[in-house]
């Protein structure tokens, strides 16, 4: 599925999503991500060993809501399955990556400090195939009364 150009937007711009996946058959656990994008594929880092790491090897359906910036009651949410989990180097370069974009410095460091001499936990990156999206794209509500 083509993501919309908007949505590519949104994220280049440090858009926030709501992301949650099955912690078992009856409850899903939510987390506030950051978020990327790789062609038409939506992208996910995550530290390798928390809970949300486990809940998507017993079930890779995933769930998002990615929210406008600078229009907060606009929207997209999207449905799909991680199709790939890449828990190689790769992701901690990512990461760094994704950092850079939303705080303006490496992930959890100072720029010249290393990964191993800031004892950060290595990563992984979930490529998302997007099955459903659904956009809630509207004009930001008034915040001045009429």
């Amino acid at each position: 599925m083509q993501l919309p150009q908007e949505l590519k937007a949104a994220i280049d711009g440090n858009a926030f999503c709501a992301m949650a996946t099955h912690l078992n058959t009856h409850e899903i656990q939510n987390h506030l991500m950051w978020i990327d994008y790789l062609d038409n594929n939506l992208i996910i880092n995550t530290e390798k060993g928390r809970q949300k790491t486990y809940n998507i090897r017993d079930n890779n359906n995933i769930s998002l809501v990615i929210f406008e910036p600078h229009a907060m009651y606009s929207s997209w949410e999207i449905r799909g399955i991680v199709e790939e989990v890449i828990d190689n180097e790769s992701a901690n370069n990512h990461i760094d990556k994704v950092s850079n974009r939303y705080t303006g410095h490496p992930y959890n460091r100072d720029e010249n400090v290393s990964w191993d001499e800031a004892q950060i936990k290595d990563r992984e990156m979930w490529k998302i195939k997007v099955s459903k999206l659904i956009s809630m794209v509207r004009p930001q509500a008034k915040s001045e009364p009429e």
